[in-house]
């Protein structure tokens, strides 16, 4: 027991061997044991199997909703560079990742030298790309035999469309290549909501 400067006596109540408690810190403690043991009662691991399903297929839901029904445009353009003994090679992918068809699609492909000097190039055209389609093609790769691979180079790739509203669009990309032996690019077209 402990005396304090208001006088009033606390009863300690033995726990443990070592862990005293005074009335009012046990009894909060049994309420909270009691209420633990209430909602413990509530939650059954069937209930949360469930709960657990039911916040899976909304947010599936609302990902499948921004993936497949909102219509939008998404276009990237992923390209590969090697370089190989007789020269260099560009490999390249078109993705429609929007929700809505893509028509007129030209792809422009031009290897340069840094005086500008274009050393290959390769266009490639296709009427149509469907939502969530990737294309590739031989005329989306680029082959440039007998130039050197001791120098620096850049791949210039341009690409023109016409979104789900038909608007026209277009985006240049340039990268400098030639410091290393594989060089992995993914150009992304700025995206457009189309429902405005």
């Amino acid at each position: 027991m402990d005396d304090y400067e208001d006088d009033d006596e606390i009863k300690l109540i033995q726990i443990s061997d070592t862990v005293y408690a005074t009335e009012e810190e046990l009894e909060r403690s049994e309420n909270a044991a009691e209420l633990l043991r209430t909602i413990q009662g509530t939650f059954s691991p069937v209930r949360l199997l469930a709960a657990s399903l039911m916040v899976l297929l909304f947010f599936s839901s609302i990902f499948a909703t921004y993936y497949w029904i909102i219509p939008r445009d998404a276009v990237n353009v992923e390209v590969i560079y090697m370089q190989s003994g007789g020269g260099h090679v560009i490999l390249t992918q078109v993705h429609n990742l929007g929700s809505r068809e893509i028509s007129e699609v030209s792809v422009e492909i031009s290897f340069e030298d840094l005086e500008g000097n274009e050393l290959n190039n390769t266009i490639f055209y296709r009427e149509t790309i469907g939502a969530h389609i990737s294309v590739a093609s031989d005329d989306l790769e680029l082959t440039v035999p007998g130039a050197t691979v001791w120098d620096n180079y850049e791949i210039k790739i341009s690409i023109n469309y016409k979104d789900g509203k038909n608007n026209q669009r277009s985006t240049t990309w340039t990268h400098p290549v030639g410091d290393w032996v594989y060089e992995w690019f993914t150009n992304k077209a700025k995206r457009h909501w189309l429902i405005i």
